[in-house]
């Protein structure tokens, strides 16, 4: 075989891989090895939450970013929607336009980091909890510090009020369970549920 044929079934080979790329890359981010039932359904429940908050900070940018064209093509001022709302909050002039977009802008960040706890949530690391919680947190802070505390109560869904606690205590506890396996005890509440199967394969 020449050496442009090896070449070539190399090339071959490479792009033949027996698993697809989005699944390498899957493996690559989360790890091959599943983790247990309950570290699957808090990462299942959080990353639900994460991709409406992300979703939702993208499009209320571009939104707000996309004024004057929506101005243009819909006849909707929403400088000036969003000026009236921010005179009742206490705001002047355009000060609460500037102040949501940079809530948005930074919200989006918050959430980036938020996936990247999550990826480590279902590693099982302890260290998901700095980024999970840290920007969660300094989310809702800038809701009530940076937006006004009256923006957070009124302006903001009860689906948003209630994700956000989910994913604070949810974290909290699963932190707990996760601190307790490494001590010697079990992380959820299927633990031997789990553990009998895999003994009665092994026996088989």
């Amino acid at each position: 075989m020449t050496a442009t044929n090896e070449v070539e079934v190399k090339k071959s080979t490479k792009f033949q891989s027996p698993l697809p790329f989005l699944i390498q890359l899957r493996n690559l981010i989360f790890g091959k090895q599943k983790p247990d039932i309950f570290t699957r359904l808090t990462f299942y429940i959080n990353l639900w939450i994460w991709l409406t908050f992300t979703v939702w900070s993208i499009i209320s940018y571009i939104s707000i970013s996309a004024r004057d064209f929506i101005l243009q093509q819909k006849g909707i001022s929403v400088a000036n929607i969003i000026e009236e709302r921010g005179v009742e909050l206490g705001f002047e002039g355009d000060e609460f336009l500037n102040r949501l977009l940079t809530f948005h802008s930074i919200s989006f960040i918050c959430w980036m980091l938020v996936f990247v706890g999550l990826i480590l949530l279902y590693r099982k690391k302890v260290q998901f909890i700095y980024f999970v919680l840290g920007a969660t947190l300094f989310y809702i802070g800038m809701h009530i510090f940076y937006l006004s505390f009256a923006y957070f109560v009124e302006d903001t869904t009860l689906y948003d009020k209630i994700s956000l606690l989910i994913i604070v205590t949810g974290s909290l506890i699963h932190l707990y369970l996760l601190k307790n396996e490494k001590a010697g005890g079990s992380i959820n509440f299927f633990g031997e549920i789990e553990e009998d199967t895999t003994e009665d394969e092994a026996t088989a």
